[in-house]
C-alpha cells in the first residue's frame, strides 16, 4: 500500500514537471531541495526478464548517448507495476526513465 502511494506521488510529480516544462516556463528556482529535477531519459531495448512481483524489468538497452552509456543489460524499477503486465520476455520496447536516489525508474514503456 505504501509503495503504491509513493509510486502515485512520484508519477504525479513527474507529470507536473513535464507539464511545467512543456509550458515554456524558464524561470525555475532550483535552489529548493524539494524541487524535482530528474531528467526523463528516452531509450529502447529488449526485455530480458520481468520480476514476478512486476516491480522491475531487466532490459538489454541500446546505447543512451545523453548518459554516455553503451548498450548493456540493466535492471529498471517501474513507477507503476501495471506498466510491465503487457510485456513479455523478448519484446522490443521504447521506454522513458528517470534517475532518482541511485535508481533507474521507468515512467513509460511500450512495445
Amino acid at each position: 500500500m505504501q509503495r503504491n502511494f509513493l509510486s502515485t506521488v512520484c508519477y504525479a510529480l513527474l507529470v507536473f514537471v513535464t507539464i511545467s516544462s512543456a509550458m515554456g516556463d524558464e524561470h525555475h528556482d532550483h535552489s529548493s531541495p524539494a524541487t524535482v529535477t530528474e531528467q526523463t531519459v528516452h531509450a529502447s531495448g529488449t526485455v530480458k526478464s520481468i520480476a514476478d512481483n512486476h516491480e522491475s524489468v531487466r532490459i538489454f538497452h541500446d546505447p543512451i548517448p545523453v548518459l554516455k552509456w553503451p548498450s548493456m543489460n540493466m535492471q529498471f524499477e517501474v513507477i507503476d507495476h501495471d506498466l510491465t503486465h503487457p510485456l513479455e520476455v523478448g519484446d522490443r520496447v521504447n521506454f522513458e526513465f528517470v534517475q532518482k536516489e541511485g535508481k533507474n525508474i521507468i515512467v513509460k514503456i511500450n512495445k
